[in-house]
């Protein structure tokens, strides 16, 4: 980007008196020494005037005195309580009370869960119960009890299903 496009760029802040005061500086100087750049200027110049001839005479054919008049009238005007339990609900749901309301719910909701322990919800029964694995020709047994978080694993060979002579051992199918 060459210099005259830099300062072109800057053309409207400057005459707007929107940079600071260094750049300004700088467009200035360059904008003395430059014709494209202050033939550039003179253009937005006319430009920012012919807009400003234009604006005023609308302006001067809008009717403001209607205008002022309601303003004033509506700042008058005594509120129905209707409209000012409205105007009162606004503000209570204005963002930042909503933003508070979401942690403040949270907390509430964990705290509410934490200390009431309806029957049938995360209550640790105080019964044991007792799984057994036939595997491989062994015998396994677990005892497990909520309460005290006890478990008892323990090997035994089942009296029932031996057989007093041995003989080769089938295809052993797993039991789960």
């Amino acid at each position: 980007m060459s210099d005259c496009d830099r300062i072109q760029e800057w053309l409207g802040a400057w005459l707007d008196g929107e940079l600071p005061q260094a750049r300004s500086a700088e467009v200035k100087l360059h904008v003395e020494k430059c014709a494209a750049c202050a033939a550039e200027k003179v253009r937005i110049q006319r430009l920012d005037a012919a807009l400003k001839r234009a604006l005023e005479a609308r302006v001067s054919d809008a009717a403001f005195a209607p205008f002022w008049a309601g303003v004033r009238e509506r700042i008058a005007q005594e509120k129905s309580p209707r409209q000012r339990v409205f105007d009162w609900m606004r503000r209570g749901v204005a963002f930042p009370r909503i933003a508070w309301g979401v942690p403040v719910a949270a907390v509430v909701l964990i705290a509410l869960f934490s200390t009431i322990r309806p029957s049938g919800w995360f209550v640790p029964s105080n019964q044991a119960s007792v799984e057994s694995i036939d595997g491989h020709g062994f015998n396994v047994a677990l005892l497990r009890e909520a309460k005290t978080k006890t478990t008892v694993i323990w090997l035994f060979e089942n009296q029932e299903t031996e057989d007093e002579n041995p003989v080769e051992p089938a295809a052993s199918e797993q039991a789960f």
